[in-house]
């Protein structure tokens, strides 16, 4: 049997978006209690049982529905706007929280321990604190204008961290935190966090547009980020937050401030800077000499204008209308991440900086296009945007005849301006191309399995000249949807089939049957019995007379 709980003597209502731990302290204060008291009368547990040290629980990172239900009772607070003063609102889109833990994955999504503040909002509001300022996207008050504080400027410490000391009553707007002094029972630090200087912003500034994008795919209901580049649709903000993060880790850890002048002015980029250079903290090194060059890769900036600074430059390639336009602004990022030494060709580009969605994954490949030769062109699909992992697609071949249809490889060759071919079997190195799109295989390989001997020399110079000529900006294009449409609707012809039956054939026709066809209807003689052959091979197989038989095939 529950015991009937006494409600408490007041009404306290909690500001919209502030944090429960804030708001149980506010609570404590205008009793004037000490904190323990305000715990006992809620029925909140003294201690953390899941922690060695006698800590108090993380209730702004997760509350039981138990305890809710009790505060709920006692101080007739609802459930549900308790439990949107807590991460788990956030929880699988801006936060991961640990199953079974009250504690943020500080390697997921940028999760982060303690809270920015803005000075101002806390003396507006009496020393409350917003939920959102725990969170690794929240770097700028958008209502005045600044970049949010990172720590107390007296004890340069991160509020926060830990909960209220029980023993005494709260003091809200002043930094609990242990003072420098240390020791088993510190005094509290106690500085006036309202005096904290901050950063000013320019209103309506990229900074400050970008904290509001964020902001606005954190209030949507269905948890969906519509951002140009994914779409109509959109993508679950969780997906969208982990491209930022990767982005962002990006900019951290390769860019430099030449390349930042267009994302953020001087003094936030002067406090970059000056995050970069500076010692890591225990908690995210072991020891400086051992730091890793991708370590903003895992762990979330501690400066809010490092974490402004990479979001916005992130945004700015994720906001891109479609794929080739954040390709274009990706191209300047990508090419710094390959001037560091680190090789990055298309296939590389998914190791840098986290799990990528395919929208930016494509986005990242085709930044690299202008860099890589033209077959890797082919094999990873820049050209469209469609751009994925090359696999084995070697089943094409079957669809494919030795030569190019005579249809299509007019219209893709290459011409001198006396109207000829500038190689020599163009049609069969375009065969070859076309079944290189998207694949894995070799060009002696897949040379081999549409039926032809050209070389890997002849096709990568005719990939070479076609990537060069302005008349055949689209001859790669439309290699890749050729590929495609074969892929997925096949042909009528089993032309790998054919060539197994008919190229080891010496004679299609009997000499005599030729001669006595050519006395009936009439005809010249000139076209012999050979060029009959040879002309049969080439309708079955789709492959040139000189692939045929040696007793077909003419002479060099």
């Amino acid at each position: 049997m529950n015991p009937v709980r006494r409600t408490l003597p007041i009404r306290f209502a909690p500001y919209p978006g502030e944090a429960l731990d804030s708001w149980l302290e506010a609570f404590a204060a205008r009793l004037s209690c000490p904190f323990t008291d305000v715990l006992g009368a809620l029925g909140l547990p003294n201690r953390d049982p899941t922690a060695a040290a006698p800590v108090l629980p993380r209730w702004t990172t997760l509350a039981t529905p138990d305890e809710l239900a009790v505060i709920t009772d006692v101080t007739g607070v609802a459930a549900d706007v308790l439990n949107a003063m807590t991460l788990l609102s956030y929880d699988g889109r801006a936060v991961e929280i640990v199953p079974g833990q009250r504690r943020v994955h500080r390697q997921a999504l940028w999760g982060r321990a303690g809270s920015r503040f803005c000075p101002a909002c806390l003396e507006e509001t009496g020393g409350r604190w917003q939920l959102a300022w725990r969170l690794g996207w929240s770097f700028a008050c958008t209502r005045h204008h600044v970049l949010l504080a990172d720590r107390c400027p007296a004890c340069l410490r991160t509020p926060r961290l830990r909960s209220h000391p029980r023993r005494e009553v709260p003091r809200p707007g002043l930094c609990s935190s242990g003072a420098l002094s240390g020791g088993p029972r510190p005094r509290r630090c106690h500085h006036a966090l309202t005096d904290t200087p901050v950063t000013t912003l320019a209103p309506g500034g990229a900074l400050e547009e970008s904290q509001r994008l964020i902001d606005t795919a954190l209030a949507v209901p269905d948890r969906t980020a519509s951002w140009s580049l994914y779409g109509l649709g959109g993508v679950p903000l969780q997906t969208a937050l982990r491209d930022l993060k990767s982005l962002g880790a990006l900019v951290l850890n390769h860019a430099t401030n030449a390349d930042l002048h267009s994302v953020a002015p001087d003094e936030v980029l002067k406090r970059l800077e000056q995050y970069r250079t500076s010692t890591l903290s225990a908690r995210s090194q072991r020891h400086p000499d051992t730091r890793r060059s991708d370590v903003h890769s895992y762990f979330a900036p501690d400066d809010a204008a490092a974490t402004a600074v990479a979001i916005t430059a992130g945004l700015r390639i994720l906001c891109a209308a479609d794929i080739p336009a954040a390709a274009d602004a990706a191209r300047w990022l990508t090419e710094r991440v390959a001037s560091s030494g680190r090789p990055l060709y298309p296939a590389g580009v998914v190791s840098v900086g986290g799990t990528l969605s395919p929208v930016l994954e494509a986005a990242l490949r085709c930044s690299r296009e202008i860099r890589i030769m033209p077959v890797y062109r082919l094999r990873h699909r820049t050209a469209v945007h469609s751009t994925r992992p090359p696999a084995n697609h070697d089943t094409r071949a079957s669809t494919l005849p030795a030569a190019l249809w005579p249809e299509w490889a007019l219209r893709l060759s290459p011409h001198h301006p006396n109207g000829r071919p500038v190689a020599k079997r163009t049609d069969e190195l375009l065969a070859v191309a076309c079944l290189l799109a998207g694949n894995t295989t070799s060009i002696q390989a897949a040379s081999r399995l549409t039926g032809t001997n050209v070389t890997s020399h002849n096709v990568s110079t005719l990939l070479a000249d076609l990537t060069r000529r302005s008349d055949c900006t689209d001859v790669l294009h439309a290699l890749i949807l050729l590929a495609d449409h074969l892929d997925q609707h096949g042909a009528a012809i089993d032309y790998a089939r054919r060539r197994a039956l008919f190229t080891t054939q010496g004679r299609f026709i009997d000499p005599r049957c030729w001669n006595d066809l050519q006395r009936r209807l009439r005809s010249t003689s000139a076209p012999n019995v050979a060029h009959a052959q040879r002309w049969i091979f080439h309708t079955l197989t789709g492959s040139p007379p000189h692939l045929a038989h040696p007793g077909l095939a003419p002479t060099s």
